[in-house]
């Protein structure tokens, strides 16, 4: 199942998805908001919310990786613009072989977005799965036009497998689960953005899946597969601290009150003054739960679970 978060205002959307895919909203306290729909592509069969972000016209931009696209909706459920590779009409929607869409301005099967601007001046960081030189590139809707963020600043490198993706301030970072790796950069989506560090995921952490910043240099690390946990690493990837750790490896963990999760899939962040204040939501059991944490290692228990 698995699905994508972001913490918008207060307000938490949870996209999950089996065939069709659906997008709630709720506050930090579980109760369920107003909005709530669903959608699935006609021609492909299937949707899936693969990453979300809210623009400054509080419409919801989602990464449709199961259909190969880009959506937009109101807060109502309407869905208003749609972005799709240029493709032969005669190729259905939907994951695509990658080497066909791995070109500039291509976004293949889109992972996750972060939404810059508003009305015509609207602009989308995309990352798409897969091993691809254009793994990650910066969309301007109003005119079609775009330009791809080179792998460590090398316009002849390759992302590997990107799983997640976050954007503040001035910093941008990506984690590839292929190569176990972050990437930092930083600048102007708008004007120059530039490569500044990578840093590897040790393997006894297990497989890095989603990534948030934190604002100050720092970034939380989820894992998954033969170890889940919440990782703090600051930009230099030196280690800090665990937030949380696998629930299933260490089955007393809960008892003894510490932070534990399992198989976390996505991350948002709502930052605050202090790591006290932030709140840290994470989607974990494969989509069918979300937990909330501070950044100081806190759990403020589950918020919801299944399809509530």
């Amino acid at each position: 199942m698995q699905g994508s978060l972001r913490l918008h205002g207060g307000v938490l959307f949870v996209g999950r998805q089996d065939l069709t895919a659906e997008v709630a909203t709720y506050d930090l306290g579980g109760r369920p908001l107003e909005t709530r729909f669903s959608f699935k592509d006609e021609i492909a069969g299937r949707s899936s919310v693969s990453g979300m972000d809210v623009d400054a016209d509080r419409r919801l931009w989602i990464a449709d990786g199961a259909a190969s696209c880009l959506r937009c909706f109101t807060l109502f459920g309407v869905e208003v613009a749609s972005v799709r590779d240029d493709m032969d009409a005669g190729i259905a929607a939907g994951p695509r072989p990658l080497g066909a869409t791995d070109r500039h301005g291509m976004i293949g099967s889109p992972v996750d977005l972060r939404v810059l601007g508003e009305d015509d001046d609207t602009t989308l960081i995309v990352a798409s799965a897969g091993r691809r030189r254009h793994g990650l590139q910066i969309l301007h809707i109003g005119t079609g036009r775009g330009r791809s963020i080179p792998p460590l600043g090398d316009p002849e490198g390759a992302y590997e497998r990107i799983r997640g993706m976050d954007w503040r301030g001035s910093e941008l970072v990506v984690v590839e689960s292929g190569v176990r790796r972050v990437q930092l950069f930083e600048g102007d989506p708008l004007g120059r953005l530039v490569f500044r560090h990578a840093f590897p995921i040790p393997e006894g952490l297990g497989d890095p899946e989603a990534v948030a910043l934190v604002g100050d240099g720092r970034v939380v690390i989820a894992t998954a597969g033969t170890i889940s946990g919440l990782h703090i690493f600051d930009a230099s990837g030196r280690y800090l601290r665990r937030l949380a750790g696998d629930s299933v490896i260490d089955a007393l963990a809960d008892e003894r009150g510490e932070p534990v999760v399992e198989q976390p899939s996505a991350l948002a962040l709502d930052l605050a003054s202090s790591d006290r204040d932030s709140r840290l939501a994470v989607l974990d059991r494969d989509g069918e739960r979300v937990q909330i944490f501070s950044l100081d290692g806190r759990s403020f228990g589950s918020v919801l679970s299944s399809h509530s």
